[in-house]
């Protein structure tokens, strides 16, 4: 049982990356349960996805993701993002 729910986890992980990307900066933040820091990433400047691929922790401080949880998981977020980018463009 134990290996059925882990490949459905996995499978919905990476449903949710290839979808990420025809998303906008606000979806992508709703779907990893940030949401409430959509204002402040506009007021920031990372209004696409792309902008967000590039962002990083010290540009999360800025922009006002204090919480150091919330950090890691954006951060943990926007690099499997980059991956997502990368292989699409290769």
């Amino acid at each position: 049982m134990g290996l059925v729910s882990n490949l459905l986890v996995e499978h919905a992980s990476v449903e949710a990356a290839h979808t990420t990307l025809s998303q906008s900066v606000g979806e992508w933040l709703d779907s990893i349960k940030m949401g409430r820091y959509t204002e402040l990433f506009m007021e920031g400047g990372f209004s696409s996805l792309e902008t967000v691929a590039q962002m990083t922790s010290e540009d999360l401080r800025q922009v006002g993701v204090n919480l150091a949880g919330h950090q890691k998981k954006i951060i943990t977020n926007i690099q499997e993002m980059r991956v997502h980018l990368i292989n699409k463009n290769t």
